[in-house]
């Protein structure tokens, strides 16, 4: 692993745990992956299925189908388990709405991005 991924992971780390995760479950891995994905290359939104839950599914064995039910999985565990009020900040929403897991994925890679001024 480059040292700018292991920077970028303590950055998204620092992101997650503003929210209540299980952090010993491979999906939280999956969030961590998905979020270092976009980070490095936003473009790779354009195709979420292709490039980002493909990639996972070949490093941990398994279908992108399972990298996606997972990761929508956490997110709904996350969103039962974490205060509104940090949810309602963190995201800037006006009104009770659960983030999508694409949504977050995206909010938190910006974040990630902005605080490292990762600059590609």
């Amino acid at each position: 692993m480059k040292v700018d991924d292991v920077k970028i992971i303590d950055a998204i780390i620092v992101e997650l745990n503003h929210f209540s995760f299980s952090r010993s479950s491979i999906s939280y891995q999956y969030l961590i992956e998905a979020i270092l994905l976009v980070v490095k290359d936003p473009t790779l939104l354009k195709n979420f299925n292709k490039n980002i839950y493909e990639p996972i599914a070949k490093k941990y064995h398994t279908k992108p189908k399972n990298v996606q039910w997972s990761l929508s999985k956490l997110i709904d565990i996350m969103y039962s388990n974490t205060s509104s009020d940090v949810i309602y900040d963190y995201f800037k929403f006006f009104e009770d709405e659960k983030p999508t897991l694409k949504f977050f994925i995206v909010s938190v890679a910006r974040n990630v991005y902005d605080s490292q001024l990762i600059f590609y």
